[in-house]
């Protein structure tokens, strides 16, 4: 394993946990899925941060009921799930949902509250009228729905979640996951935007979407997404602590470890590539 500067600990290398002395609950995250919309050898997008009170806050849902088997595996309980942010409709992100909900409607102990911009949340609910008809009824008034407003922050678990806007063809936003000591910022499926080094300065973490390398520019952008290079320069302008891609392609198109190396070139700082059920605290 390789130093990382920033830290008292080692640097983790793909599924393994980074430990920082002195975190908290609240200063860790698990990604429970880290492939793009076609990677089969990966999870799609998700990632799960505790809460105070024995609670659970996630970025996104994954593409469908593997989401619970990540849950599973990263010993988070249904139950403590409580807080669901969405980034934006696409069905990598939202896919999961409508089984993470039928699963909670049985538990008589659980609720969720689901936070999104109003495009997705629209989106969100037509499609369970669609596949899943009287599904919002299931769980009466323990399922709320919480429209965002980007630069509105929210509140959760002792926890600021800000919004913001990220360039994607279509209403995504990313989010600055923030309390006293740590601050963890999210910019996944996205094109270079300024917005991301405004949210993530002075961040001790951006986990950033990496669609490809940087000799294939065109291909990325066209998609919606960054380069390797475009996350790496992100995090230096915001003079981030630590790097983590995500959101990746499949080994048949991409080396993650060539695109950390690409980023960390342009960062100069450290940078690793996420692996699903991989725990840092930052």
């Amino acid at each position: 394993m390789s130093e990382d500067p920033t830290t008292d600990a080692p640097m983790a290398n793909e599924g393994d946990a980074l430990h920082r002395p002195g975190g908290n609950r609240a200063s860790r995250l698990t990604f429970l899925g880290t492939g793009d919309s076609l990677n089969g050898e990966r999870a799609q997008a998700s990632v799960a941060l505790p809460l105070a009170g024995d609670e659970t806050m996630l970025v996104d849902t994954s593409s469908g009921t593997v989401l619970l088997g990540r849950l599973a595996e990263a010993g988070i309980s249904l139950e403590s799930v409580r807080h669901l942010f969405l980034s934006h409709r696409h069905f990598d992100h939202v896919g999961g949902f409508a089984p993470l909900l039928a699963t909670l409607a049985s538990l008589p102990e659980a609720s969720l509250l689901v936070h999104a911009a109003p495009d997705t949340l629209r989106a969100l609910r037509n499609l369970l009228d669609l596949t899943l008809p009287g599904s919002e009824g299931w769980m009466g008034d323990r399922l709320g729905w919480h429209e965002l407003v980007p630069g509105k922050p929210t509140e959760v678990g002792g926890v600021e979640v800000t919004p913001y806007a990220l360039d994607h063809g279509l209403e995504c936003v990313g989010f600055r996951v923030a309390q006293a000591d740590a601050v963890a910022v999210f910019a996944v499926d996205t094109r270079p935007t300024r917005e991301i080094v405004e949210n993530a300065m002075g961040a001790d973490l951006l986990v950033h979407d990496a669609y490809g390398p940087q000799s294939a520019p065109e291909q990325a952008h066209a998609m919606g997404h960054s380069t390797a290079a475009d996350a790496g320069e992100a995090a230096r302008a915001a003079g981030v602590r630590r790097l983590v891609l995500t959101h990746l392609r499949s080994s048949r198109f991409v080396d993650p470890q060539v695109l950390a190396a690409e980023a960390e070139a342009a960062f100069g700082g450290p940078v690793s590539a996420a692996g699903d059920l991989d725990t840092i605290e930052f």
